[in-house]
């Protein structure tokens, strides 16, 4: 069992992802002792709740176990990126890539380190190398992640690929569904927009559900439905205050 696979990680997408999936050994990689696994979920646990000190307390014993792991060496990698120690993350990830070179967690995990970092043209190119794992049981969150990544390089035909993929994968994921419906707003492809946007609706509003709803209203000429997406915005969220593009009456 792989204890984790590295997700939407950092600021970049808001953290590890937990999703473990079942893997095939891979010769170069080392399994992690029975310590090392209780130590690495602790680290990645305390990561996601941001107390750096502890994940890096218990990342550090993991290594002391485990100094052969590729996993320990990208969520150290993580680590020293949340505290903005650069030079110490980017040591932490090349680490890893040496013990485990084609492994499509490490390849997802750095890859998206490389798009926070502005190197997106180097990033696709691995989130590419990661999908084409076969051994890798979660392409779920490289494609969400190089959808995100193609994004933020305005490359937003890659990007619509990319999460669509994704969500074939995952066809309930209000990220990705958002993702979506703003990615083809972005093109001016406003009846997949609105599409997305209802699907999105549909498994919960939120206040960010709403703003977007009526900017793809506004984009598609139809006042009456944008004013009442803005009304549900007043009275399921009176508490939210709008901004940007979603303040406009």
């Amino acid at each position: 069992m792989r204890l984790l696979e590295f997700g939407l990680v950092l600021t970049f997408l808001a953290g590890c992802s937990t999703a473990g999936g079942e893997r095939a050994p891979a010769a170069s990689v080392a399994r992690l002792s029975s310590s090392g696994q209780v130590n690495l979920g602790l680290a990645q646990s305390y990561l996601q709740k941001n107390d750096i000190k502890k994940a890096t307390e218990r990342a550090n014993t993991a290594l002391a176990s485990d100094p052969g792991s590729a996993d320990v060496h990208a969520l150290l990698g993580m680590i020293h990126q949340r505290e903005g120690k650069f030079a110490q993350a980017e040591r932490e990830f090349d680490r890893a890539l040496k013990i485990a070179p084609s492994d499509g967690s490490i390849l997802n995990a750095h890859a998206s380190w490389l798009c926070e970092r502005g190197q997106t043209a180097q990033a696709d190119q691995e989130f590419v190398r990661a999908l084409n794992d076969s051994r890798y049981r979660t392409p779920f969150q490289a494609l969400s992640n190089a959808g995100r990544c193609a994004r933020k390089a305005g490359q937003w035909g890659k990007a619509e690929a990319y999460l669509r993929k994704a969500l074939a994968v995952s066809p309930e994921d209000l990220q990705v569904l958002m993702l979506l419906a703003d990615t083809e707003l972005q093109q001016g492809k406003i009846m997949e927009a609105q599409a997305f946007i209802q699907r999105r609706d549909g498994l919960g509003s939120d206040a960010a559900t709403l703003e977007l709803a009526a900017r793809i209203e506004d984009a598609a000429g139809n006042r009456l439905a944008a004013a009442r997406y803005r009304q549900r915005l007043r009275d399921e969220f009176p508490d939210h205050v709008p901004t940007g593009e979603g303040a406009r009456p």
